[in-house]
């Protein structure tokens, strides 16, 4: 593990449990090697005494994170016996699992969203079929036109002397019909 930073480590890693679906009692073994070599380093052979507190101890890991890479696990094994990580009397299986709570809190986390993000950003436009969009639209009336249009260009303010002259204007111009409509070559025009 010697050079594998938390990037690396979480981008080319393989998944806990996709490694315990395939290869589970090497797995184990190997945790149960590394663990039980971090208990040797911080000292805690009182807490974990026989073979079953060190299994039972993996079972928990495998348990509680499978979603962690296992290069992660193994990174955070060595954060622990590097001393980031504050150990304070005793070091249990709770206190490892805290361990491996917060190293997934600082490093996998943020990586996780940070790849969520990125998906999110990219759009992909492969499977988007825009003529049924636009047909699905149009069945469904949000592409119509409104029903009426207004040709007027401004709205009049009715106490400004000027916007009333040039509404009087404006209409003097405009050519109706006889129910007081205006007609469609002006509306075009």
């Amino acid at each position: 593990m010697q050079g594998v930073t938390p990037s690396l480590a979480y981008t080319n890693g393989l998944s806990l449990s996709k490694a315990m679906k395939h290869r589970k009692s090497e797995v184990k073994i190997m945790l149960l090697a590394e663990l039980e070599r971090l208990t040797r380093h911080v000292n805690a052979t009182r807490t974990f005494q026989t073979q079953t507190d060190l299994q039972d101890a993996v079972d928990d890991i495998c348990e509680l994170f499978p979603s962690m890479k296992l290069e992660e696990i193994l990174i955070a094994f060595k954060h622990i016996r590097q001393g980031r990580f504050q150990l304070f009397g005793n070091f249990t299986t709770n206190v490892l699992l805290e361990c491996l709570r917060q190293y997934e809190m600082q490093h996998t986390v943020t990586f996780r969203e940070q790849e969520h993000y990125d998906r999110k950003k990219t759009v992909q436009t492969a499977s988007l079929d825009v003529k049924r969009l636009l047909n699905d639209l149009q069945k469904d009336g949000k592409l119509r036109n409104p029903r009426k249009m207004l040709d007027r260009t401004f709205i009049p303010y009715p106490n400004d002397k000027e916007d009333t002259k040039s509404a009087k204007r404006f209409e003097e111009e405009t050519p109706t019909t006889q129910d007081g409509t205006e007609t469609n070559n002006t509306r075009n025009d």
